[in-house]
């Protein structure tokens, strides 16, 4: 009986601490999105890590500037690891981008122009490509054309 319980107390143990993985590993990133050097305002950034785990996102401020978060919005930073960039503009879209893809919203401010190429819109098509590094905070500044 003891050794029974023995095992079944090592069982549980084991079973409890393989379940205890946490997830995928964060790291603070920020950084500016430019075009010809000048700061683009209301840019979604997004960081679509290349392995597991929640893609992360920002948007620029009036300097440009973004801090990216974990789609949830709980976690700072990113997920360690190479990432896949895309960019939507959201002047496009009157200021707001509601989550939806941008392919399939209507127009909502006709008069806006694209401030830069589609391909950065589209995740199979960007070639925006940057690494999260662990233990650091990363600073990624994008140009965009």
């Amino acid at each position: 009986m003891n050794r029974l319980f023995s095992r079944l107390v090592l069982l549980s143990a084991l079973l409890f601490a393989s379940g205890c993985g946490g997830g995928p590993q964060f790291a603070e990133a920020e950084g500016t999105v430019t075009k010809g050097g000048a700061p683009l305002k209301n840019v979604r950034v997004e960081f679509w890590p290349q392995t597991d785990g929640p893609k992360s996102t920002g948007v620029t401020d009036e300097q440009g500037h973004y801090t990216l978060k974990s789609e949830d919005g709980r976690t700072v930073g990113a997920v360690v690891g190479a990432h896949t960039i895309v960019l939507k503009d959201l002047n496009l879209y009157g200021d707001k981008f509601l989550g939806r893809k941008a392919e399939n919203m209507p127009t909502l401010n006709p008069g806006a122009k694209e401030r830069f190429a589609k391909t950065y819109s589209d995740a199979a098509k960007t070639d925006l490509k940057k690494t999260v590094t662990a233990g650091e905070k990363n600073v990624i500044n994008i140009e965009v054309k």
